[in-house]
Parts: C-alpha cells; structure tokens; sequence
C-alpha cells in the first residue's frame, strides 16, 4: 500500500514527492539524571553507565557496570544513589554570572590574555595587521574593538586592545536576571 501525503499542500511530509518533516531534537531540555552518562562499548565488553560531578577543579568519577549491578535499570539506580550522596557532599554547583565566567583564566593564545588576538587580514594590499579585543555586554551581543599594528605599533596596540577588553569585562551586566530581561 502506497503512502499517501498527510498535507493538503501535498509538499510537507510526502514521502512520494521526496519531501520528509525530520522532528528536530529538543535543545536544551533538562536531562533527568544530570552528571551521568550511558557508555556500551561491545568492542571492550564495557556496558554500563558513568558519573562525572566538579567542583573547584576536582573531578569526582565512577563508573556503574551492568554486569556488577545485575543489569541496566539496577546500574542506573547505583549511579544516581551514588550522585545523590556526592550532591550531599559537595553541594549544588554554583552558577557564575557572564561576567565572572569572562574573567576565568584560560588557555592563553599569543597576545596572552584571553579575548585579544592578533590578527591578519590578507584581503587586502598590503596585508593588515591589528590586535582585536572581544567582549560580549549582554547575552547574544558580542563587541569586538581593533587596533592597527601599522597605526599604534605592536607593543602599543596589544596594550590599547586589553585596556578595551578589561573595560568591555567590566561594563557586562553582572546579574542573570538582568540578563533575562526581568
């Protein structure tokens, strides 16, 4: 029996005319066991499910086997009592406003701080040179500065470009319900 198309349009979902609506995934909808993780490698023998929780840089890991726990459903449950008395423990993890997440140290590119680079622009000739500094002010918006190499020299421009970047930093709305616009 021949599918039929369910559109009066006869172009949304028509299998017969090549046309098929894919159901999106839901993006960012709660996991129901946050932390833990379903692994089954069949190549290594390796079934089960893995917690991971940090907190101030420590990892705190397990991983719960089928094969110990008597099967999938009770291996589940061993990870999330086990979840359960790590929260106990460690507590909630502490949400970090924008700002506070923009000033982490991390991995430092060549101008080395975080938000400044160097770049090149080789569409035009002679090639353009400049530092740029970004920062993002408030949620979805991103602000970037430039500052020529040619114009300010390299020494000068690296200096201008985190002077704007430490001042973008500071101007970001420091609450989360600024954030959300209540």
């Amino acid at each position: 029996m021949p599918l039929r198309c369910m559109a009066t349009s006869g172009i949304a979902g028509c299998p017969e005319r090549g046309y098929h609506v894919a159901k999106l995934p839901i993006m960012n909808k709660p996991s129901k066991t946050p932390g833990i993780c379903r692994i089954d490698q069949p190549s290594h023998h390796t079934h089960g499910f893995f917690l991971r929780a940090a907190r101030q840089g420590e990892i705190f890991s397990g991983f719960f086997s089928d094969k110990a726990y008597g099967g999938r459903a009770a291996a589940l449950a061993a990870a999330q009592e086990h979840r359960g008395k790590l929260l106990k423990i460690l507590g909630l993890p502490v949400q970090k406003s924008r700002r506070l997440n923009a000033e982490i140290v991390r991995r430092r590119g060549r101008s080395g701080i975080y938000g400044v680079q160097r770049l090149i622009n080789r569409r035009t000739k002679p090639w353009r040179k400049y530092l740029v500094a970004a920062w993002s002010p408030k949620l979805g918006v991103v602000r970037k500065k430039q500052f020529s190499i040619r114009k300010f020299g390299e020494e000068k421009a690296k200096q201008l470009a985190i002077r704007a970047r430490r001042a973008g930093v500071r101007s970001m709305k420091e609450s989360r319900d600024a954030e959300a616009g209540k």
